[in-house]
């Protein structure tokens, strides 16, 4: 699997102690939120990879293969949802979960029509995020 560990990326492989793990890539354009997310899914003891955009975990995806995605919906330029189509078209069977600080019934309906598996609001519990992962991951989503 490859992996960077340079402070200076963006695009990171934050634990590598547990190997058996499921790896997670988190999108997330907010680094506190990011880093958050990335230390609660480690503690837990899930492999994580981290992008703060799009294009990043694009690049990602193309070098490696993770078993769920993690993304805020609203980022700059693309978003969680020009995420999900793609990986719809292009990785039909990968999992994705949307993050949203914004309470639109209309994008939530939307979000699941296009493939979401789940979608969790912000402000996050961390429970609730390892519990909808769990979920998703054991194929009850």
């Amino acid at each position: 699997m490859y992996s960077s560990r340079k402070k200076s990326s963006n695009i990171r492989l934050v634990s590598e102690s547990d190997v058996s793990g499921k790896s997670i890539l988190v999108v997330e354009d907010d680094a506190v939120a990011l880093d958050l997310l990335a230390e609660i899914l480690r503690r837990n003891h899930f492999r994580v990879w981290m992008a703060s955009s799009v294009e990043m975990a694009l690049g990602l995806l193309e070098k490696t293969s993770v078993d769920l995605v993690l993304s805020d919906i609203r980022m700059p330029e693309r978003g969680g949802m020009d995420l999900l189509r793609h990986l719809r078209e292009h990785h039909a069977d990968l999992p994705v979960v949307l993050l949203s600080a914004f309470g639109d019934e209309h994008l939530w309906v939307e979000a699941l029509s296009a493939g979401a598996v789940d979608l969790i609001p912000k402000p996050f519990k961390k429970q609730e995020i390892i519990d909808v992962i769990n979920r998703t991951l054991s194929g009850r989503g």
